[in-house]
């Protein structure tokens, strides 16, 4: 079966990351798509508001009405998180649009998922492969429960790498039988939410290769919306000896070794215990992160609800409950949990996280003043 044939298969008006926006453009319009966004721009427009929900919330609005809305607005947003090479807005473009599809693909029947699977690299996903496994016994009657699909267990292994983390989704959880495992719907789902992922965040990344930067003018409102969101994320000041940094904004970059760790591993999708997730949150917290913010780190967990986590986030927060706000752990109790990285000299990861941001300041504000000098 071709690619093309094999797409025909999908609604990439649901999935526009596997679609041609070139082919799809020259069909429809007679031009390639930057031109058409020349010439029509409402559908800069709808990239604009899909590229902007993405980046502040990691999630995606619509489907919208036609294919051709969805393919080149997703076209545009992807371009312009290209052209930025920024990871974060790379990274964070695919897991909204990864996050969309996984919600999507739900009420997909199995074949469709199963059909979806291999185009994006799970090439032995299969639906209708029935293994039933006995469970329990009622007046008896044996009760099954039932595995519908099935890929082969090197290809789930390399599929599910970032959720092996946790215990549940190591293969011995599983039927396998002849270098096969055998998986229900909602575990097929959440490995293949983790290639689409990546699946997607390559597609982005090879969006702007060999960009003539001269044709990019049509969505240069987008790429300059990227920039700002960019520098939003950045620029702390120091302003009589205190750390001023923009409301909102985290510096990733300053995180002190504990919790630059627990953030590398949560978003990898690696199993945090109970006080490191507390860690992690109440930092985020405690440093001005809304909500959403928080929720981001976890959403690739092995365990994650929504439901149940953005509860315990908003506890932790006091907007529930007693109206506590719960204060991250000192240094000392982090290094009891076995949580520590290193010994940063200070009480808290919060000022290790303060005192990190005024050293890099003043290394710059040295730098530059040495420049001046030259």
């Amino acid at each position: 079966m071709s690619y093309a044939t094999s797409l025909a298969l999908l609604d990439t008006r649901l999935y526009p990351f596997l679609a041609d926006p070139v082919a799809i453009a020259r069909k429809r319009f007679g031009v390639d798509p930057l031109e058409v966004a020349r010439r029509r721009h409402e559908y800069v427009d709808i990239a604009f508001k899909r590229l902007d929900a993405a980046l502040r919330r990691a999630f995606i609005p619509g489907p919208w009405r036609t294919l051709e809305e969805e393919v080149l607005s997703f076209y545009y947003a992807a371009l312009a998180a290209s052209l930025s090479e920024n990871r974060w807005v790379i990274s964070r473009l695919a897991l909204a649009e990864a996050n969309r599809a996984y919600e999507l693909l739900k009420d997909e029947k199995d074949e469709v998922v199963a059909h979806l699977g291999r185009v994006v690299g799970i090439r032995s996903l299969a639906y209708g492969r029935t293994y039933r496994e006995p469970i329990a016994m009622v007046r008896g009657v044996p009760v099954y429960r039932i595995y519908s699909y099935s890929m082969s267990l090197l290809e789930y292994i390399r599929a599910a790498r970032r959720l092996l983390g946790d215990d549940s989704w190591k293969p011995i959880n599983y039927p396998v039988k002849k270098g096969v495992i055998f998986l229900e719907k909602h575990h097929v789902l959440r490995v293949l939410k983790e290639v689409l992922t990546e699946y997607i965040e390559n597609r982005i990344r090879s969006l702007g290769e060999g960009v003539d930067p001269g044709l990019i003018e049509p969505i240069a409102g987008l790429v300059e919306h990227v920039k700002k969101i960019i520098s939003a994320r950045q620029k702390p000041r120091i302003e009589g000896g205190r750390v001023e940094i923009p409301k909102g904004v985290i510096i990733e970059d300053a995180f002190p070794p504990c919790i630059a760790d627990l953030a590398t591993r949560a978003r990898k999708g690696e199993h945090l215990s109970h006080h490191e997730r507390f860690a992690l949150a109440t930092f985020l917290l405690n440093l001005g992160a809304d909500i959403e913010y928080v929720l981001d780190y976890f959403r690739n967990m092995p365990d994650f609800n929504e439901r149940i986590a953005r509860y315990q986030v908003e506890h932790l927060a006091g907007l529930r409950g007693s109206g506590k706000k719960y204060r991250v752990y000192s240094c000392e109790k982090m290094k009891t949990l076995g949580i520590c990285r290193a010994d940063c000299g200070t009480r808290s990861p919060i000022s290790a996280y303060y005192r990190r941001i005024r050293s890099s300041k003043r290394l710059e504000a040295g730098s530059s003043q040495d420049k001046a000098e030259m």
